[in-house]
């Protein structure tokens, strides 16, 4: 085993031991590599409810409101992110 770690450039005779083990427990499928670290986030996306009904103008002006409440909120984030990053910057600049 230690001849095969030199002329593979392995580290340690510990890792073929686990891949052995690994073959051992679950095939060919075992020895696939693994995801690491924290799993993706979830892409959730909201799905709108459609009603049978048509909205009032009422209606229609509330959900414009809310979208663009929603885009204002983004855009004060996005140009906060932007001060800071230039501020980052400018301490760079000077010593």
């Amino acid at each position: 085993m230690s001849e095969a770690c030199l002329e593979f450039n392995i580290p340690s005779y510990f890792t073929i031991i686990k891949w052995q083990q690994q073959f051992d427990k679950h095939g060919v499928g075992g020895l696939s590599d693994k995801p690491k670290g924290r799993p993706k986030i979830m892409t959730y996306k909201r799905v709108k409810k459609k009603s049978d009904k048509s909205l009032t103008r009422e209606g229609e002006l509330l959900l414009e409101i809310e979208s663009l409440r929603a885009e204002n909120a983004l855009l004060k984030k996005l140009q906060a992110l932007i001060q800071a990053e230039e501020a980052e910057q400018n301490k760079k600049l000077k010593p």
